[in-house]
């Protein structure tokens, strides 16, 4: 399987110029949507989203991963190969969350060279290519190089709002694993406390609680988190301690 995660939504010709590729070129491949709304030009942001929601993905698969406002840059585009499944997209900390919290990985910088590639869409052009390849098994010599060192960000939890999704719930970075969820959040100025779910608490009422990719989301009952406090990606989180 090649999942595909990226900032393009749905509207252009971004998500299916990229199917097209992996089609032609893969053509055996189960090709599946993972996400187009990633947070945009937010490389940091998107890695913790990433990492929490690829542990319900089928190992063995590939994750063609594109949040790049550095598309044409002299940054490279890298493969990270962990616990047992493959990433491939621009070396930009997308991936580095993922490798941190790995049991096993390894890097490999991407050598393949398309010389009719656009400047502007390596994800086509680039990456594209080498997750079918990958599919395809072909020698990795022919396309990758290994790297010894990576400097790479820590899997530190992120005190952040990471995504906003349809209906104004606020997804933060702070794992539910180890958290405390007798201590509140804080928003704004404001101090939110734990439900398990959405009846839990009044109509209108805020709140947070452990959502299905194993984070904490800030929420308000039948209303808009968004709206209540304003909110925007990249909004610190605070943590009322008791």
């Amino acid at each position: 399987m090649i999942y595909l995660f990226t900032d393009f939504g749905f509207n252009g010709p971004y998500v299916g110029q990229i199917k097209t590729v992996l089609y032609e070129q893969a053509v055996d491949a189960k090709v599946i949507d993972l996400m187009h709304d990633a947070p945009v030009f937010n490389s940091r942001a998107a890695a913790h989203f990433l990492a929490a929601s690829v542990l319900s993905l089928a190992t063995k698969s590939i994750v063609l991963g594109v949040v790049d406002p550095g598309v044409g840059s002299a940054r490279k585009g890298v493969a990270l190969y962990a616990d047992s499944r493959w990433y491939v997209g621009p070396d930009n900390g997308l991936f580095d969350v993922i490798a941190s919290r790995a049991s096993e990985f390894q890097w490999y910088e991407i050598t393949y060279k398309n010389m009719n590639a656009s400047c502007s869409f390596h994800g086509r052009d680039v990456f594209s290519p080498v997750a079918a390849m990958l599919h395809n098994r072909i020698e990795l010599s022919e396309f990758l190089l290994p790297i010894k060192t990576h400097n790479q960000t820590q899997a530190d939890d992120l005190f952040e709002v990471i995504y906003i999704d349809h209906f104004g719930n606020l997804m933060t970075g702070i794992r539910a694993l180890n958290f405390e969820l007798s201590k509140q959040l804080v928003i704004d100025g404001t101090n939110i406390s734990y439900a398990h779910i959405f009846s839990d608490v009044k109509k209108g009422e805020a709140f947070y609680y452990e959502n299905s990719q194993g984070l904490l989301e800030i929420a308000v009952n039948s209303g808009s988190a968004e709206k209540v406090f304003g909110a925007a990606i990249g909004d610190v989180i605070d943590v009322l301690l008791k």
